[in-house]
C-alpha cells in the first residue's frame, strides 16, 4: 500500500513539474518575443494560463479517456477521429478566450482581435504536439513498467521450477539408497559374500551423488562412470547368469548433462527384468554419443505381465521424476519414448546437447 502511495504521489509531482516547465516555456517565449518589454504585464501570465488549462484539457481527456477506452481495445479509426475532435475544440477554445475575455484586460494594444482561421492551425498544431508528447510519455511509462512486472513474473517463475526441480533431485536420491540398502539387507541376512562389494560400490555411488551431483549438469563420463557403477551394483545383486550388457558409441567428453538422469530408467529395466530372470530376462543398454552434441539411450529388456501389477502398487516416481525433469531441464530439446511390446520393454531417449537452455541460465 505504500508503495502504491509514493508512485502516486511521484506521478503527481512528475505532471505538476511537466506543466509549470510548460508554463515557462510560454513565459520566456512571449517575454524574449516582445524584447521583454511585456515582462510586467498580466497579459503574457493569462495567456499562459489559458495555453495550458486547455492543452492540460485535450491532454488529459486522452490519457484518462481516449487510450483506455478507444486505443488500448484496438478502435483505432474511432481514437484517430477522437483526437482530431478534441485537438480541434482546444484549439478553438484557446482561438475564442484570447479574443473575448483575454482582450477586456488588455490595454491599449489587442493581441487578437477576431476569430481566424491561421490563429486555430496554430494552436491545433501545438495541442498535437503536448498530446502526442504526452502519450509518448505515457506509453513509454506503462511498457516500463510492464516489462518490470514481466520480468518478477518470469523471476518468480523460474524460482518455482527452480525448486521443483530440487525437489525432483532430492526424491531421486532416498528413492536410490533405499532400494539399494533392500538389497544390501537381503545380502547380509543371507550372509552372501557379495554384500562387502555391493558396500564399497555403493560407497563410491553415494560420494558422487553428495559430491559432484550438486550442480546443474556434470560432465558425460562421471555420469557413465556412475552407470557403471551401478550396473557392477545390480550384476552383485543378481545371478552371475543373469545378462546385463551396456556399450558406449562415441565420446561426449567435453559434453554435460543433468545427474541422476539415466538411473531411473535402468533401474526400472532391472524391475522389468528381473521378474524374467529364470525365464531368459536380460537387460540391454546403449548409450550412443556418435553424432555430435546429441545423445541417445536405448534400453530393452524382458517384460513379464506380472509388473504390470506391481507398477500398479509401487505407484514409484522413477518414470514421472525423469519425464519431468526432462520438461524442465531440456524443453523442446528431447525425445523420450517408451513402449510395450509383448514380452520386450523398451525404452528410447533422445537430448540435444548442444546449449543448455531454460532453468539452465538460472
Amino acid at each position: 500500500m505504500n508503495n502504491i502511495r509514493t508512485i502516486s504521489r511521484s506521478r503527481i509531482i512528475y505532471h505538476i513539474l511537466f506543466w509549470v516547465v510548460a508554463a515557462v516555456f510560454w513565459l520566456l517565449t512571449m517575454f524574449v518575443a516582445s524584447n521583454f518589454k511585456n515582462i510586467l504585464k498580466i497579459e503574457p501570465v493569462l495567456m499562459t494560463l489559458v495555453f495550458n488549462l486547455c492543452f492540460a484539457a485535450a491532454v488529459y481527456v486522452n490519457l484518462l479517456i481516449l487510450i483506455p477506452f478507444l486505443f488500448k481495445r484496438q478502435r483505432f479509426f474511432l481514437y484517430v477521429v477522437s483526437v482530431f475532435a478534441v485537438i480541434s475544440g482546444a484549439a478553438f477554445v484557446i482561438d475564442f478566450l484570447l479574443v473575448y475575455p483575454l482582450n477586456s484586460f488588455v490595454q491599449g494594444e489587442q493581441y487578437f482581435e477576431e476569430l481566424t482561421f491561421v490563429v486555430w492551425v496554430n494552436f491545433a498544431i501545438f495541442t498535437l504536439i503536448y498530446v502526442g508528447i504526452t502519450s509518448v510519455l505515457s506509453m513509454t511509462r506503462e511498457l516500463i513498467v510492464l516489462q518490470k512486472v514481466t520480468t518478477k513474473f518470469q523471476d518468480i517463475e523460474r524460482e518455482k521450477l527452480e525448486a521443483e526441480l530440487k525437489a525432483l533431485k532430492a526424491q531421486i536420491n532416498p528413492h536410490f539408497l533405499f532400494n539399494t540398502l533392500n538389497n544390501l539387507y537381503s545380502l547380509t541376512l543371507d550372509k552372501s559374500d557379495k554384500a562387502p562389494n555391493l558396500v564399497l560400490k555403493l560407497s563410491d555411488m553415494m560420494r558422487y551423488i553428495l559430491y559432484e551431483c550438486n550442480d546443474r549438469y556434470v560432465f558425460v563420463d562421471k555420469e557413465l562412470d556412475f552407470i557403471k557403477n551401478y550396473l557392477d551394483l545390480q550384476k552383485i545383486r543378481l545371478d552371475d547368469t543373469f545378462p546385463v550388457s551396456i556399450n558406449v558409441k562415441g565420446s561426449a567428453s567435453q559434453n554435460k548433462i543433468a545427474p541422476l538422469l539415466f538411473e531411473p530408467l535402468i533401474e526400472n529395466a532391472f524391475k522389468h527384468g528381473s521378474y524374467g530372470r529364470n525365464n531368459n530376462g536380460f537387460v540391454n543398454i546403449l548409450f550412443n554419443f556418435e553424432e555430435k552434441d546429441r545423445m541417445e539411450l536405448s534400453i530393452e529388456n524382458r517384460f513379464d505381465n506380472k509388473w504390470q501389477d506391481e507398477e500398479r502398487k509401487e505407484k514409484g516416481i522413477g518414470i514421472k521424476n525423469v519425464t519431468r525433469r526432462l520438461e524442465l531441464l531440456y524443453p523442446d530439446k528431447h525425445d523420450l519414448n517408451i513402449s510395450k511390446q509383448n514380452d520386450l520393454f523398451k525404452v528410447n531417449l533422445q537430448i540435444d546437447l548442444s546449449e543448455q537452455n531454460g532453468l539452465s541460465n538460472i
